[in-house]
């Protein structure tokens, strides 16, 4: 190889690599959130309940999910959960699916100082839901309601709840469904709860 064809190649292996680094400075979000976005899932975090007190001195159990984010040296960016749909069983042991015009975001934790999107790095605890001491509905922790919310849980009800994590950079493809079946039955010791509030994923195919 003559000393020209040499310094050539090396130019334009030098030009090559200071475009390559242009690009990727500009490019380098775009190009991650399509190869390599980040890895997120939602999975139970206390599906036996947290005994929580209120400031006012009032009892609640509170149920949660936690949302990890599998690789994370790719933070999730604008990151939140939407309720995208319900379903309610019937009597005939059936779900049947429940309109929704509109998807409801979830309240990530704690919710006095968590804003309603965040950058997600490792992992995320979200409240799912809470049942009041002398209560008699379980109500899903939503940072608003439609006027025809259909999600609360009464005594010997079971309702499933369609999630969907979104983020800028992030985009699940499909929904994880959690169902609450609640008998009526209220305490403040979550392993007593845990025999009457059952929080479970299901794994639809």
């Amino acid at each position: 190889m003559t000393d020209s064809v040499l310094k050539l190649f090396i130019d334009a292996a030098v030009a090559f690599g200071t475009v390559a680094t242009a690009v990727l400075a500009i490019w380098g979000p775009w190009f991650r959130s399509v190869f390599i976005p980040p890895r997120l899932h939602i999975m139970l975090h206390t599906p036996e309940g947290d005994p929580t007190k209120t400031t006012d001195g009032s009892r609640l159990m509170y149920f949660r999910l936690k949302v990890v984010n599998d690789r994370r040296w790719l933070p999730a960016t604008n990151c939140r959960v939407l309720l995208m749909g319900l379903s309610r069983r019937g009597p005939d042991n059936i779900f049947h699916p429940i309109p929704m015009a509109v998807p409801l975001n979830f309240v990530w934790a704690p919710s006095e100082i968590t804003p309603p999107v965040i950058t997600l790095v490792k992992e995320q605890i979200l409240d799912f839901g809470y049942v009041p001491e002398n209560g008699n509905k379980f109500v899903p922790t939503l940072y608003s309601y439609a006027n025809n919310f259909q999600g609360l849980v009464g005594p010997n009800e079971a309702v499933r709840f369609h999630l969907e994590i979104q983020a800028t950079n992030f985009s699940a493809g499909r929904y994880q469904v959690f169902e609450v079946a609640w008998d009526g039955q209220w305490s403040y010791e979550p392993q007593t709860m845990a025999r009457h509030l059952r929080l479970r994923e299901i794994r639809e195919t």
